[in-house]
């Protein structure tokens, strides 16, 4: 197992998605930077939205690529005593020995993906075929609405999942 360095993943995840991509994380560190450039390319359309779209995803991708780099050291120091101290399971050669715990993924599920998708398709179609709706939903603060729907959404998601609540 190849060691990574900590720091050298925080200055490489100043810029979302690299540092996932040297940590191996290949398929994450493309979705980072594919999310970030639509929210860059979307910010004018909705200004007050988009922008904190941003931030929030190069905060998340940033302690996510730092937590992944700990794991990976963690798993690398434990892999290390399993093969070479004689106290940990007998010799190195021994057959059954437990491997290392598994990093646990956060798949995507392709059904919000999707979801996604439509909505902001939608929203690119409604800005721009039908641009005297767009403003009257701008008056009304759509976007705003539309965040505080979509994060009351995930936050009740978060709390049925819990099962200590």
């Amino acid at each position: 197992m190849i060691k990574k360095r900590r720091w050298l993943t925080f200055l490489l995840a100043m810029v979302p998605g690299i540092g996932h991509l040297y940590l191996g994380f290949k398929k994450l560190g493309l979705q980072y930077m594919i999310g970030a450039s639509l929210c860059i390319i979307l910010i004018p359309s909705m200004p007050t939205v988009f922008p904190f779209a941003l931030a929030a995803l190069w905060f998340y991708q940033l302690f996510d690529a730092l937590q992944k780099a700990a794991w990976m050291k963690v798993s690398a120091a434990e892999h290390e005593r399993m093969m070479f101290h004689p106290d940990s399971f007998g010799a190195p050669w021994t057959m059954g020995m437990p491997a290392a715990p598994d990093y646990p993924h956060d798949d995507l599920n392709p059904v919000w993906v999707g979801i996604g998708c439509v909505v902001v398709g939608f929203l690119l179609l409604l800005i721009t075929a039908f641009p005297w709706l767009w403003h009257i939903l701008t008056d009304m603060n759509i976007g705003a609405i539309l965040l505080s729907l979509g994060l009351i959404g995930y936050g009740l998601s978060m709390l049925r999942k819990n099962p200590k609540v």
